[in-house]
């Protein structure tokens, strides 16, 4: 359970229609993956460092990168505007005109990018700021300062103002167009930024119905006039189409690991919290050997804003449960977790498939191991634990086992065609549910997985001993 690295192996993208057509039918459930998801999530972040990228026409419009400066024009200009408006958009920052004219409103979104890179805020385009631009176009982060509404900008692309009807095998400019408008409405957290080459093939195809999903049209896959109205919305204002959030469910949790700390940057969890975030749970341990490197400075640091926190555990085919949940206990200890503080919700076990890329079932896994865990740990801090798993790996690798419908659960279940996740063999209702495998949040720079809770602030409260 890395907790947005703890989510299901990529696939190809011929597969991804099919995919997209099952999940609308409710057929397709994820399979969470504590390791197997590592490198797309490495992946994430090391395309969010400044020189990452090396396609450099992310826009489409020239891979020439001059020096600008106020006063300048032209396509390069013109391609720094668009990358602007893809870069800064996940900052709450409206995109600008990508009109070619290197104007004042130009010059103070690039000062408000570089203020944002960690670069001198000069307001002009040199080698490091087109370099900053490339990489956080292609993979847009959040970043400080927030940015506030202002009047949307009709041409925030800089293509074409012509909207013929789009299908798949269209190309040319007016799909350029359409694929970074697609970039710009669709949050980058959930729908990785599509190559802007002009070619409308099956990717453009999927990304299209997914926004039309979003936006409540038809989902045929074709851009008629409906489909480009929306997008001309969607892209040129402050706001983003997300996947749906499961409704009726009004608190909100993520989870978080190293892989949430690009470069060992720090998590903001006060912006966390001010973005409404309700409650958290910190990878603590995996196996016998490891500790995570910011169990107690996340744990501590999200606790003090007043966030409910848990401390997880990644359970392995290494070493015994018993064995494991000592290695636990003694690591929460070391960082102040005592099940007992205002603001501590119960220990969490991390039950699911082998993080090695394989997807299998724990080697030697079987109930009476993992009840050793479960029961160690509940002598240890009076805490019944909350069991992460999904019901398809109870399924398939303890034989539907309702050995632990006593526990409260954390199902993951990264549908959209579900109301809420299937419960395993015996239980009866869940705690939380894992939503989704990769969303933005304020204060973290890289993507985490979102939950909501099953009750109310004063459910919550109480479970956190507050």
């Amino acid at each position: 359970m890395i907790r947005s690295a703890r989510h299901p192996a990529r696939r190809p993208a011929p597969f991804l229609a099919t995919m997209l057509l099952a999940a609308a039918a409710g057929l397709v459930g994820a399979a969470p993956s504590d390791a197997a998801s590592r490198p797309a999530a490495a992946a994430a972040v090391d395309a969010a460092r400044p020189g990452a990228t090396a396609a450099t026409a992310v826009c489409g419009h020239t891979d020439e990168q001059p020096p600008l400066a106020q006063g300048s024009a032209g396509l390069a200009t013109r391609e720094a505007q668009c990358e602007l408006n893809l870069a800064t958009k996940a900052g709450h920052h409206t995109p600008i005109a990508a009109d070619g004219s290197f104007g004042a409103g130009t010059a103070e979104r690039v000062r408000t990018f570089q203020r944002c890179a960690g670069l001198t805020a000069d307001g002009e385009i040199g080698p490091g700021t087109w370099a900053a631009l490339n990489s956080r176009a292609a993979r847009p982060q959040p970043c400080t300062p927030d940015g506030t509404p202002s009047t949307p900008q009709s041409s925030v692309c800089g293509h074409t103002d012509t909207r013929p009807t789009l299908r798949r095998g269209a190309k040319g400019v007016a799909v350029r167009e359409l694929q970074c408008r697609l970039n710009l409405a669709m949050e980058p957290g959930h729908y990785p930024p599509l190559a802007i080459d002009g070619d409308f093939g099956g990717g453009t195809e999927n990304r299209v119905v997914e926004f039309q999903m979003c936006a409540n049209l038809g989902t045929d896959g074709v851009v008629g006039p409906n489909t480009w109205a929306g997008l001309a919305d969607w892209s040129s204002r402050n706001a983003y189409c997300t996947p749906p959030r499961p409704a009726g469910y009004p608190i909100d949790g993520l989870d978080t690991a190293k892989y949430q700390h690009p470069d060992g940057a720090p998590i903001d969890w006060a912006a966390v919290r001010a973005a409404g975030v309700e409650f958290a749970t910190v990878k603590a341990t995996r196996g016998l050997d490891v500790t995570d490197a910011y169990l107690a400075s996340d744990m501590n640091a999200a606790r003090a804003v007043g966030l409910a926190v848990a401390p997880y555990h990644f359970y392995t085919a290494a070493g015994t449960g018993a064995a494991q949940a000592d290695r636990f206990i003694a690591a929460v200890r070391a960082a102040g977790y005592s099940g007992q503080r205002p603001g501590d919700l119960p220990p969490v076990f991390d039950l699911e498939r082998m993080d090695d890329g394989s997807g299998r079932c724990p080697t030697h896994l079987t109930v009476a191991d993992a009840t050793a865990w479960l029961d160690t740990v509940e002598a240890a801090f009076g805490r019944r634990p909350v069991i992460y798993t999904q019901k398809s790996f109870l399924d398939d690798c303890l034989g539907s086992t309702p050995a632990f419908a006593a526990y409260p659960l954390q199902l993951a279940d990264y549908r959209q065609s579900i109301t809420e996740p299937p419960l395993p063999n015996g239980s009866a209702t869940w705690l939380m549910w894992q939503y989704t495998e990769s969303a933005l949040f304020d204060g973290i720079r890289a993507p985490a997985t979102a939950d909501v809770f099953n009750g109310t602030q004063e459910d919550l409260d109480r479970l956190a001993n507050r």
